[in-house]
């Protein structure tokens, strides 16, 4: 069953990146899965399961299992005049299923955001399969359906088609590698970027993650971008995270923590991340504290 609907979702988000396509500008925050709010969202070359959807589509393709993940988050925003925007006008929900014990693995995913009366609802279906003993590919194509006020204050519906395309490699146990193309059919011209990720893992006890990257079609000294994270493995079954990132395109840094208890079949996670957003005249972006906080749950089986 899970096959067929791969199957079927795979051919319905190919038709539709082939057809339509809008160039406005969300303004809404990105979703991020909880454990990646705690690392500032690092983590293109973790071996990941349930944010492979999001970070690299490639890494599924590691997991002989399946899963279910719900996740809530909320969000505040002080702007640069000091005035807070009350957590209950933000509203975040994420479901992903996956299944990964066949030849390649695939998930779909469900997210909604709303915020001051704009509204982002985005499907996604990811894929990855292994191209050697060492190495995969992955696919991930997403529809996004919102509304959003324009120029003119006024609420417009829109849709958009994207695709992110990734790589990953295993060196050894404790070394991985990975490469994502965000949107190269350049649906949304100012989210496109190549980023690359490094990951080291001592002992099973501390993991250091690093991701760099840039959009190609701009200066790349104008668009760069950074992130780095670390994980410490704490009383055996909890994990302590930390990250911090900073990018140079969308004017934007910041940190982010986080714990995660993992057992065989159940994963809880929660975690804060705080961003500054930097006024900035060419994004058409004010300056503003944003502090968001997630929590998830995973079922493995």
């Amino acid at each position: 069953m899970f096959k067929n609907l791969f199957r079927f979702y795979f051919l319905f988000s190919l038709i539709a990146m082939l057809t339509g396509t809008t160039y406005a500008r969300n303004r809404i925050p990105k979703f991020e899965t909880t454990r990646m709010k705690s690392t500032a969202g690092t983590g293109i070359a973790s071996i990941l399961m349930d944010e492979a959807t999001f970070l690299n589509p490639a890494t599924i393709a590691y997991y002989k299992n399946a899963s279910f993940y719900f996740q809530r988050s909320g969000l505040e925003i002080t702007q640069s005049a000091s005035q807070q925007s009350p957590a209950e006008e933000f509203n975040s929900m994420s479901i992903i299923a996956s299944d990964a014990k066949g030849l390649a693995g695939g998930s779909l995913s469900y997210n909604t955001i709303d915020y001051k009366g704009e509204q982002v609802k985005k499907f996604s279906s990811a894929f990855g399969r292994p191209i050697g003993k060492k190495s995969s590919f992955g696919i991930n194509f997403a529809y996004t359906k919102e509304k959003v006020f324009d120029d003119n204050n006024q609420l417009i519906e829109q849709d958009y088609k994207q695709a992110t395309f990734g790589v990953a490699h295993a060196i050894n146990d404790e070394v991985t590698l990975g490469l994502v193309v965000e949107d190269p059919f350049k649906e949304r011209p100012e989210e496109t970027r190549a980023l690359a990720g490094f990951q080291y893992v001592y002992k099973g006890f501390i993991s250091l993650m690093l991701d760099m990257g840039a959009d190609y079609n701009q200066n790349l000294s104008d668009t760069v971008m950074w992130r780095a994270a670390s994980q410490l493995k704490v009383f055996e079954d909890f994990f302590l995270r930390f990250g911090t990132f900073n990018d140079k395109g969308r004017q934007e840094k910041g940190s982010g923590a986080g714990v995660g208890w993992l057992q065989p079949k159940l994963v809880l996670e929660v975690a804060i991340k705080n961003t500054q957003r930097l006024e900035s005249v060419s994004l058409n972006q004010t300056g503003e504290d944003i502090k968001e906080t997630s929590f998830s749950l995973s079922y493995r089986f």
